[in-house]
C-alpha cells in the first residue's frame, strides 16, 4: 500500500517531538501549580522524562505489537503487569537517586522500595503509555481499514476489466459468426457487416476501459449492432427501436445496455425461426434511463435464455458499480421474454 494520506502520517519524528514536549509541560505545570513551585518541578519532570519514553515506546513497540497484536492475550495482560512496575520502581528510582537525594531539590523522606511511592508513581503516570497505544492502535486500525478499502476496490477493478473482456470475445464471436454466414452465401451485405464492425470494435477498444462514456455513444453503439443484425435477418425479422427523451449530458459504464440487445438476439430470434420479433424502447428522463427489451423465443432456448453470459456479467457489473441505484427484472411467458432495466442518474432519484 502506498504511504497514507493526510497530515497525521507525515512527519513523525516530529510528531514524537511535540507528544513528548506536550507531556512534560502537562506534568511540570500540573505539578508545579499545586505548591507554586514551578522551577522545581520542570526540573525533576525532565529527569523523569527519559524513563516514561523508555517505558512508553517498550510498551508500543514490544508488548503491543508481539503479545496484543499477536493474540497472546494471558502473555500480554502477565508483561503489562510487570512493565508497570518496573516503569513505577524507574521512575522512583530516578526520584531517590536525583531528585529526592542530599543536596537535591528534595531532601529524601521515603525508602528506595516504597510500595506505596511506587504505586502512585504507576496511577500517574501510566497514562502516558495508554495514551500512546491508544495512538497505535487506532492509527493501525485506520491503516488496516485503508488497506482493506484499496484492495476491495483493486479486486473490483480487476473483476470489472475481467468482465469486459468477457463481452468483447462474447460480442466478437456472435458477429463473425455472422458474418461467416454472409460470406457463405456470397451476399453483397458483407462489406457493410465489416465496417459496421469495425466501427464497434474501435468504439470498444477506445472506451471501454473509461469510467463512464456518454450516453448518446452507447445508443449509436446500440444502433451500428442492430443494423448489423438487420443484415443478417433481413425482413424475417421484426424489429423496433424506440428513443424517447434526451439523450445528452447523461453519462454511463460503457458496453452496459449492449449486452441486453445482444441477448435477445444470441438465445431468442435466433432460435425462432417463424415470425421473430423485437421490440426495444428505450426512455431517458431527468431522473432516471428505462430500457425494455421484448422478444419472442424458441422452444430449445427457453431453458437457457437467462443464463447467457451477456446477462449475467452485466448484472454483475450492475451490483459493482450502481448498487442501489438499479432495478432489473427479467420475466418469460408463452414465449416472450421481457428484460426490464432502470438505472437512476443518482442515488437519490
Amino acid at each position: 500500500m502506498k504511504n497514507p494520506p493526510g497530515l497525521i502520517f507525515r512527519n513523525r519524528i516530529v510528531w514524537h517531538i511535540l507528544f513528548w514536549l506536550l507531556c512534560y509541560l502537562f506534568y511540570s505545570v500540573t505539578y508545579g501549580s499545586y505548591a507554586e513551585n514551578y522551577r522545581q518541578e520542570f526540573i525533576s519532570n525532565l529527569y523523569l522524562l527519559p524513563v516514561r519514553i523508555a517505558g512508553t515506546y517498550a510498551f508500543i513497540y514490544y508488548l503491543i505489537p508481539v503479545f496484543l497484536l499477536g493474540k497472546r492475550y494471558l502473555a500480554f495482560s502477565v508483561l503489562a503487569i510487570v512493565h508497570a512496575v518496573l516503569f513505577g520502581l524507574a521512575l522512583w528510582a530516578v526520584l531517590n537517586y536525583f531528585v529526592y537525594c542530599d543536596g537535591c531539590i528534595y531532601e529524601p523522606n521515603y525508602p528506595l522500595f516504597s510500595i506505596s511511592k511506587i504505586f502512585r508513581l504507576i496511577i500517574g503516570n501510566y497514562e502516558i503509555p495508554a495514551i500512546a497505544a491508544l495512538i497505535v492502535i487506532t492509527k493501525r486500525w485506520y491503516v488496516d481499514q485503508q488497506i482493506t478499502r484499496e484492495m476491495e476496490k483493486d479486486k473490483l477493478e480487476a473483476e470489472l476489466k475481467f468482465l469486459k473482456s468477457q463481452i468483447h470475445p462474447h460480442f466478437l464471436f456472435n458477429t463473425l459468426n455472422n458474418l461467416y454466414a454472409l460470406t457463405l452465401i456470397k451476399s453483397d451485405k458483407a462489406p457493410d457487416v465489416v465496417i459496421r464492425l469495425s466501427e464497434m470494435l474501435n468504439y470498444m477498444l477506445y472506451h471501454s476501459n473509461e469510467k463512464e462514456v456518454k450516453l448518446t455513444e452507447e445508443i449509436d453503439l446500440l444502433k451500428a449492432y442492430l443494423e448489423l443484425e438487420k443484415i443478417r435477418y433481413g425482413n424475417r425479422l421484426n424489429l423496433s427501436f424506440k428513443l424517447q427523451g434526451d439523450p445528452e449530458n447523461k453519462y454511463l459504464a460503457p458496453l452496459l445496455l449492449l449486452p441486453f440487445v445482444e441477448n435477445s438476439f444470441k438465445h431468442g430470434v435466433s432460435n425462432n425461426v417463424e415470425n421473430p420479433f423485437i421490440r426495444i424502447d428505450l426512455q431517458i428522463t431527468d431522473d432516471a434511463l428505462n430500457l425494455q427489451v421484448v422478444n419472442s423465443f424458441g422452444e430449445q432456448s427457453q431453458e437457457s435464455f437467462s443464463e447467457g453470459i451477456g446477462l449475467k456479467n452485466v448484472q454483475r457489473r450492475l451490483d459493482i458499480l450502481y448498487k442501489d441505484r438499479y432495478n432489473l427484472q427479467v420475466k418469460k411467458n408463452d414465449g416472450i421474454f421481457e428484460v426490464s432495466f432502470r438505472l437512476n442518474w443518482s442515488a437519490n432519484s
